[in-house]
């Protein structure tokens, strides 16, 4: 088995070949048979719950609410991969990538970041920069479909 990601919270680790069983993991197992709109409900949920929790304000990016600065904490609701990047940037959870997986990192020079075990990166290290390129993808998507 690939161990492309570990993920670890308070003190447990979890590991994973892949994004989509660690979404199944934080988000349920039956997470991925939802609709839109009952995947939106699941992430806005326990995002609520997060930051009632935590103190930490949420920004609902769905509804066109915007990040006025990243360095802040804050947790984003968009999809699953802004809710666990959202959880690594508030330390809720560390998050390590294998270096050439690009999973949370596609698109981040990687070159100059520590390594744990040789071979992993952590992306809470770089995740606002992992959440600004995720954003900046989504709104090129959305203005493409927006065109047709």
């Amino acid at each position: 088995m690939i161990n492309n990601l570990v993920i670890v919270e308070n003190e447990t680790k979890y590991v994973f070949n892949n994004k989509m069983d660690a979404v199944k993991q934080y988000l349920g197992d039956n997470y991925y048979s939802l609709n839109s709109k009952e995947k939106y409900e699941e992430i806005l949920n326990r995002t609520q719950r997060n930051s009632m929790f935590r103190s930490i304000p949420m920004v609902d990016l769905t509804k066109g609410e915007e990040v006025e600065d990243l360095k802040n904490p804050q947790y984003l609701v968009l999809d699953e991969t802004l809710y666990l990047l959202s959880l690594a940037k508030n330390s809720d959870i560390v998050i390590f990538e294998k270096d050439n997986a690009d999973i949370f990192t596609k698109g981040i020079d990687k070159s100059q970041m520590p390594r744990v075990a040789g071979e992993y990166v952590r992306v809470n290290d770089c995740a606002n920069q992992a959440i600004q390129n995720h954003i900046d993808r989504y709104k090129g998507k959305e203005d493409v479909e927006l065109s047709q």
